[in-house]
């Protein structure tokens, strides 16, 4: 584990919740800061976009940062690149989903856009992106209850001498 404070701190806002169990809803888990702060931080270190995203320039060409692109031409975004941008501070290279809690509302949106685009944008952009963050809003919530059973569990088996 590479960030035990951080694991530590979304176990307390997890259990001073009152979440539906064993099946927590996704509007619960949206509600809960630390732990989008740590989904976000998470896409944001370990993009599941792999590698350069390669587009086509439109045959009329494009003006991208002030310069023109002829059309035809194939540009692509690193998406390793962007999400180390210097928006989210000096410290990048860090699992840290506190940089999520102690920004204005529009630094926060502009820094979720970016992480956005982990899932494509436009038509490409990923069908599966809301299932995605269902999912993970669910799941690191749902393991943490089995993880309080199987803790239980393993105590009681020990006082039992099992």
């Amino acid at each position: 584990m590479t960030s035990p404070q951080a694991y530590r701190t979304l176990q307390a806002e997890i259990d001073g919740s009152t979440l539906s169990a064993p099946v927590i809803t996704d509007k619960e888990a949206r509600g809960l800061p630390y732990l989008q702060a740590v989904i976000l931080e998470g896409l944001r270190l370990h993009t599941p976009l792999g590698g350069l995203v390669p587009k086509i320039v439109p045959p009329e060409g494009d003006i991208i940062n002030g310069i023109f692109v002829p059309g035809g031409t194939e540009i692509s975004v690193n998406a390793w690149a962007i999400m180390r941008n210097e928006i989210f501070g000096e410290d990048v290279e860090c699992f840290r989903p506190e940089r999520w809690l102690t920004i204005s509302d529009s630094k926060y949106a502009e820094m979720a856009r970016i992480v956005d685009l982990s899932f494509g944008s436009g038509r490409f952009k990923c069908l599966g992106r809301t299932t995605a963050l269902v999912e993970l809003n669910k799941v690191l919530v749902e393991v943490r209850y089995i993880d309080v059973y199987f803790l239980r569990v393993f105590n009681e088996s020990a006082d039992l001498g099992i």
